[in-house]
């Protein structure tokens, strides 16, 4: 019995270096997104991320993935095992650095676990993977996207 309460002691205490690698910023415009299920693959603690493209005019083709460094986190939440929100930040127009989602603009959701991106297929019930000033979206089921 002690062995599992020293291990879950030691996983809390390491729950908040998974959010510390991710920088986000309150623009003052989000949109809300309801996670209500997710895959056997997905556990509690695990990192869930809303990245966004630091530069639009970069090739479609690259994703967080192979090339990180091309993203910035528009949004987290780590997956408590229950229902869940999170909220989404959008662009804050009045600055000239792009700091969140444009209208419109992609999400690509991750999840992340020991510095590696696993890519997420959300399934709708409300919205789409496309961001929208204060819109409010849940997904039904989130699951790892194989390959």
């Amino acid at each position: 019995m002690r062995i599992i309460q020293f291990f879950v002691f030691f996983y809390t205490l390491n729950l908040p270096s998974q959010i510390e690698k991710f920088s986000i910023k309150n623009t003052g415009v989000n949109m809300t997104v309801a996670i209500l299920n997710v895959d056997n693959f997905i556990s509690v603690g695990d990192t869930i991320v809303a990245l966004y493209m630091k530069n639009e005019n970069q090739q479609k083709l690259i994703n967080p993935t192979h090339s990180p460094e091309n993203f910035n986190c528009g949004g987290l939440t780590i997956w408590n095992g229950r229902k869940l929100a999170i909220a989404v930040w959008g662009n804050d127009y009045s600055t000239n650095e792009k700091d969140g989602f444009n209208n419109n603009e992609k999400i690509h959701w991750y999840l992340v676990r020991n510095n590696i991106y696993k890519a997420l297929k959300m399934d709708y019930r409300v919205g789409k993977s496309y961001w929208e000033a204060n819109g409010i979206h849940i997904i039904e089921q989130a699951r790892i996207v194989e390959g």
